[in-house]
Formats: C-alpha cells, structure tokens, sequence
C-alpha cells in the first residue's frame, strides 16, 4: 500500500511537471509587451518551428539586408516545406519601413497563435493550416528597426529608462523618419519596378498583355532606376524574386501610420491623387473590408488619426494618394498575387506596454484575411495525356445584367499546372489558353462561404490542335517577327517592351 502511494505520488508530481514546464515554454516564447530586436525576432521564429516542427518551415529570402541581417520567413502548412498541389499560398510581409513595428510583433504573435492552437486542436486554426500554405515575413527591412531604436535611445534624456527594451516598452518611438528607410536611406515601398506606367500605356492597344509583367520587371531592375531615380536595393531584390518565384494567391503589407486597408492601384496614371481602379476593383474592396469589418476599430466614422475618414475603413491607394514604385500594384501587375496594404494604427512605432491591444484588436481580422485566400476557384490545367500544362492563360468573363464583361487581368497555371483565380460571386465564363492546344472556355456559378476551405473546383483538360493549324500559327508569328525587326530596328526599351506586349 505504501509502494503505491508512493507511485501515486510521483506520478502526480511528474505530471505537474510536465504541465509546468509546458506553460513555461509557452509563455517564454514571447513576452506580450516586448518590442523584439533583430536578434530576438529570429530566436522567437526558432523557438516556434522548434515546438511546431510538424507544421513548420523556416527559410531565409536568398539575400540579406544592407548590413548583412536575414530576411526570415515561417511557414505554416501540414506539408510546410513544399507547394501542395491545389493548395493556394499566403503571405504577410511586414516591417517594410522599419519604424512601423506593428506588423512585425504582430506576426511574431501571429505565429506563436497558430501553432499553440494547432496544439491546442483548434478546429479553425487547422483547417487554415491544413488547407493553406502561409508565409509569414515580420521584418523585411530589420536594418531600419535598428536604426530607428538606436536614434530614439541616442535621443533619449539621460537616466530616463535604464535600458533600450525598457524604452521600447514604455515609450516606443516618436520620431516618423528616423529608420523609415533601409540603411542606404531608400524608401523600399518607392523602390519595386514601376510596372503601372507600362500597364496604363498598354491599356491604349488592342490586346495588351494585361498580367505577368515580369519581362519589363527585369529589364528595369537590371537597366533602370526607381521612380526617384534611385538603384534597385538589396532588399527590393529579394522581396521581387520571392513574389516572382513562389506562387502566392494572396498577400498583404503591414504598415503604421493610419487605421485603413487600402487596396490596388496605388498610383494613377498621370500620378495624380484619384480614384484608380484596377480590373478586379470590386474583388479588392471586398478583400479590404475582409479585414476592416472584423477589425475592432477600423470601420470607426471619427477620424482615429490626424487623417482622413475611411468609409467602411478601406481606401483605394491614389484616391488616398498616390505611390509610385509600390510593392502592392508590384504583386499584382508581376505575378498571380493579389496584394493589400494594411495601416494598422496612428503610432509608428507604439510603446510596448501597448501591443497586447493592438494584437486584440488585429487578430480576428488577420485570421480572416487568410481565409480569403479561398475565394472564387482553383483547378488543373492538364492535356489528354494528363501532363500537367504550365503558363497557361485564364481569361475571366462575369456575367453582369445579361452580358458578358471580361475581367481584364488574367492568370496562369503553375508549373505543377495548377492554378487559382479569386473572384467575388456571381456566374463566369472561364476560358484557358495555351500555345498549341485549342481554347476551351467552362461556365461555372460562384458562391463564397465564409471560412471556406477550399475554392470551387474546375479543371480543364486541353486537347491538342491539328498540325496544320499549328504551322500556320508558326508562320504568322514568324511573319511578324520580320516585320518587326525590319520595320522597327531602333525602338526605345519603353516602346520596344509596349510593342512586344500585344498578343498576336
């Protein structure tokens, strides 16, 4: 009797343990009041992928910082170190300009969030994650963090706070310059190639290219400047081959500096303050206020900064006013991403004391937004072989008051031929070409659900032209090739590249 009691009591023992160390591990993953350094950051991702290993990556963007900091991602997905087929892919970038800081302890939260309520059997939270692959990027520009900190402490009076983190925690920082740019004093959201102005002198042709401008993307990077005249950065760099590569659906920027969600086309094109609207100008309003209407104050009608009010809390970005050289049009004009900009408060850089708050107030809207990544529909694109088609085109037709309006921003398949096309609901007419194979064009009704968790499915299987078809396609090409280069020998790159976008 007295053995077992012993064995009883141990086991208790154990178990409480067990149970403390768990929550210590817990709760040392981030301090809620702590703004985190660059060092600190990392650890924190670390120690995530560490207690989530099972549904988390962790990986750097293939450049580093002006003075040499990584630029790490997290991952989350039930298969986190590979693209899934069908599977859309998430990102959140933030701490593009380094003294907005909101966003960058915002993902750090963000990531403790869901691998505790992965743990934790979170019926939501797994789904999101078992159905999405998410990237989460919480600083792109840790150079500026830096130099904004140090600026604030070398400002400080002296005696004032007896260390940095103190500070950060009580007082955060006041000034609105200081560590805004990388550390070659660059404003990275004025810094991405300037692919409006090709798309807005495009739109005066017949059949312009109207997506994937990657060809002008690269030619301006490697011959050009920014629209302030200034070199492609480091950073720039990196975050252009990220969006090129991966095959994101959905993504946002997070900043400081107002409470909106501001939403495409950042500038207009004779770069004026105006309402801009893209193609898909009703897809983007619906995709803002995904976030605004589940934000705690966003949709406020009194004014939360010294700036304008927001209705229903979301804005287009030249009607607010105008960024050339934006990462957001970036996204959409470059890939298959479709990009929005979140303003997450007044203060730049808020005193720590105040992130629980903020997390609070950010946290449902920040899930939702996720789950917008499930819109529309998503299919394979394949021949009668089953191969998979890479780079083919998805036009989009909706249905409106008995006609047919085109919805004049295409996308493409991946190269696993998958493909995924957010729309709001209504009835389309889906039509997917690809060099080689006849068009084929499928109707289908859309009806979003919330937190749904996956699009509606539509795969087209291609067949093949006839031979003879396919050699006068060769030779028409190969005819206006010639007239080109004959009639046309001495175009400018900006001509040159506007000529070449029509589709023959």
């Amino acid at each position: 009797m007295i053995q077992q009691s012993i064995y009883f009591r141990n086991f208790i023992l154990i178990t409480f343990l067990i149970v403390l160390t768990s929550c210590q591990d817990y709760n040392e993953l981030i301090e809620n009041e702590k703004h985190h350094n660059t060092d600190e950051m990392l650890a924190v991702l670390d120690r995530i992928h560490q207690r989530c290993s099972d549904i988390t990556h962790i990986y750097d963007l293939p450049l580093k910082s002006v003075e040499n900091r990584p630029l790490r991602v997290i991952v989350f997905s039930d298969h986190p170190k590979y693209h899934e087929l069908l599977e859309p892919e998430f990102k959140y970038v933030g701490n593009m300009h380094g003294n907005e800081v909101t966003g960058r302890e915002l993902l750090l939260r963000l990531a403790e969030y869901l691998c505790q309520e992965y743990r934790n059997d979170n019926e939501e939270i797994k789904n999101l994650i078992e159905n999405t692959r998410i990237h989460l990027l919480p600083s792109m520009n840790p150079d500026g963090w830096e130099a904004a900190v140090q600026y604030a402490w070398n400002h400080t009076k002296s005696g004032q706070f007896k260390d940095i983190s103190t500070m950060l925690k009580e007082s955060g920082t006041t000034d609105w310059i200081a560590g805004r740019s990388n550390a070659n004093n660059i404003d990275l959201n004025r810094n991405f190639p300037n692919l409006d102005e090709f798309m807005y002198e495009y739109k005066h042709n017949a059949n312009y290219r109207n997506n994937h401008l990657d060809i002008e993307a690269f030619l301006s990077l490697l011959v050009g400047n920014d629209c302030q005249n200034n070199s492609y950065q480091i950073e720039t760099l990196a975050a252009t081959f990220w969006i090129l590569k991966k095959p994101f659906v959905l993504s946002a920027n997070l900043h400081n500096g107002a409470l909106v969600a501001n939403y495409p086309y950042d500038d207009s094109e004779n770069h004026r303050r105006m309402y801009s609207s893209s193609p898909d100008d009703p897809l983007f309003q619906l995709l803002a206020e995904s976030y605004s209407s589940t934000h705690k104050t966003m949709q406020s009608q009194q004014k939360s900064c010294d700036t304008d009010v927001f209705p229903e809390g979301i804005t287009n970005g030249a009607a607010w006013y105008p960024v050339c050289g934006g990462m957001q049009d970036f996204n959409y004009l470059a890939s298959n991403c479709f990009e929005l900009t979140f303003e997450l408060g007044c203060k730049k850089f808020p005193p720590g004391k105040e992130l629980p708050s903020l997390w609070n107030d950010n946290k449902k809207s920040l899930i939702n937004f996720m789950w917008q990544t499930h819109l529309g529909i998503k299919g394979l694109i394949l021949n009668e072989e089953d191969d998979m088609i890479y780079d083919a085109t998805i036009k989009v037709n909706r249905l409106i008051n008995n006609d047919w309006e085109y919805i004049d921003h295409d996308v493409t398949s991946n190269i696993e031929g998958d493909y995924y096309r957010l729309l709001i609901d209504g009835t389309y007419a889906i039509q997917v070409i690809s060099p080689g194979y006849e068009i084929q064009t499928q109707y289908v009704h859309v009806h979003n659900k919330p937190n749904q968790k996956s699009a509606k499915r539509l795969d087209f299987i291609l067949q093949r032209k006839s031979t003879r078809r396919v050699n006068l396609e060769q030779i028409f090409r190969k005819f206006f090739k010639m007239v080109r280069s004959s009639l046309f020998p001495s175009l400018s790159l900006k001509y040159f590249l506007l000529f070449f976008s029509i589709n023959y």
